[in-house]
C-alpha cells in the first residue's frame, strides 16, 4: 500500500507542469544525440553547492539559490564530460556508457535531481532496462530527498526533459 501511495505521488508530481520553467536551448533536442562538451569554460564558480552534490548528495540542501536543481543543471553544463537526452529508447545505452564515468547524475525539467549507483539495478518494464538504485531530490516547493531505484523517482517515460549528465 506504502509502495501504490508513493507511485500516485509521484504520478501527480510528474503530471504537474511548471508554467515559469525558463528552456535550454543550447542542448540537442533530438533524443538520439549525444552531447560531448569538448571544452570547459574557464569561470569560478560561485555556488559550490551544486557541484559538491557529485560527492555528497545532501550537500544540495545547502544550495541557497532559488532552485538548487537549476543552479546545478547551468553548472554540469559546463563541467560535464557527456550529457545525453534520455528517453525509453536512449536509457539502456546511456546507462552502459554511464559505468565508464565516475558520476552520473539525472535531472528531470528543473524538479528532479538524482545521482546514481550503478553497481545496483532492478530492471523495469516502463523503461525497458535495468534501472540504477539513485539518490537525490524532488522539487515540491522545499527539496524532498528521494533514496530508490531511478525509476521510481524520475517517473514514467514522457515528454518531460530527462538529461543524464556524466563526469
Amino acid at each position: 500500500m506504502k509502495s501504490f501511495t508513493i507511485l500516485l505521488l509521484l504520478l501527480i508530481t510528474f503530471s504537474c507542469k511548471d508554467e515559469n520553467k525558463t528552456t535550454e536551448t543550447s542542448v540537442e533536442t533530438d533524443t538520439k544525440t549525444e552531447i560531448t562538451n569538448t571544452k570547459v569554460k574557464s569561470k569560478t564558480v560561485t555556488n559550490n553547492s551544486s557541484i559538491a552534490f557529485l560527492s555528497n548528495v545532501k550537500s544540495l540542501e545547502n544550495d541557497n539559490s532559488a532552485n538548487p536543481i537549476e543552479t546545478f543543471q547551468k553548472t554540469a553544463k559546463n563541467s560535464a564530460k557527456a550529457i545525453i537526452n534520455l528517453n525509453k529508447e536512449t536509457i539502456k545505452t546511456a546507462l552502459e556508457k554511464a559505468k565508464s564515468y565516475t558520476s552520473a547524475v539525472i535531472t528531470v525539467e528543473n524538479h528532479t535531481i538524482v545521482k546514481l549507483n550503478l553497481e545496483d539495478c532492478k530492471p523495469s518494464g516502463a523503461w525497458a532496462s535495468c534501472m540504477p538504485k539513485a539518490e537525490g531530490y524532488i522539487k515540491k516547493g522545499e527539496l524532498v530527498y528521494q533514496n530508490d531505484y531511478a525509476n521510481n523517482i524520475i517517473g514514467l517515460p514522457d515528454s518531460q526533459k530527462r538529461l543524464l549528465y556524466l563526469f
